[in-house]
């Protein structure tokens, strides 16, 4: 009989890969200097096969059992660990290896204002707000609460749709 595994420890095996991948995939666009507006939709499809992969895993190695719960804390310790893993490693890479990076979101994002054809005066006020949000710390914070938010969302869904927990009698 196969050794059952914990929780935790597929979360943890799956977290480092997801913080892998997702750190990979997202330092592209930074490197090449790309402004994608579908690359939000890369990072939630890599997080569901994540999660998926990993409450598969959990669920194989369980005799093919897992209980809603047990999949949902699976995908947020992952979500966790992947998320501290990109978002530290793009607050090293905005804050000290291309400090740039902001200037050229903010810019980008004026130039989308412009060509939406919102006036300087509409264009001034929200890089008022959007300043104050786009330094490299508050970026690092908001990156974790978004990837959990994320988990939260998407572990659910994953875990729905793949949980099958055994029957008492």
């Amino acid at each position: 009989m196969e050794e059952q595994i914990t929780t935790g420890q597929v979360a943890k095996k799956w977290g480092l890969i997801y913080g892998l991948v997702a750190t990979v995939i997202n330092l592209i666009p930074l490197l090449l200097e790309l402004q994608a507006s579908w690359w939000p939709v890369v990072n939630i499809v890599i997080a569901v096969v994540m999660y998926a992969l990993a409450t598969k895993e959990f669920k194989t190695n369980n005799g093919g059992f897992m209980t809603f719960g047990e999949g949902f804390r699976i995908s947020m310790v992952a979500a966790l660990i992947a998320g501290v893993i990109r978002n530290v490693v793009n607050y090293v890479y905005v804050k000290f290896i291309d400090d740039t990076v902001m200037q050229r979101i903010q810019q980008a994002v004026e130039d989308s204002w412009r060509e939406q054809g919102m006036s300087e005066e509409q264009i001034e006020q929200m890089s008022g707000f959007s300043a104050g949000i786009s330094n490299p710390e508050i970026t690092l914070v908001l990156g974790i609460v978004f990837v959990l938010l994320g988990g939260l969302i998407w572990g659910s869904i994953v875990s729905a749709v793949n949980k099958n927990e055994a029957e008492d009698f």
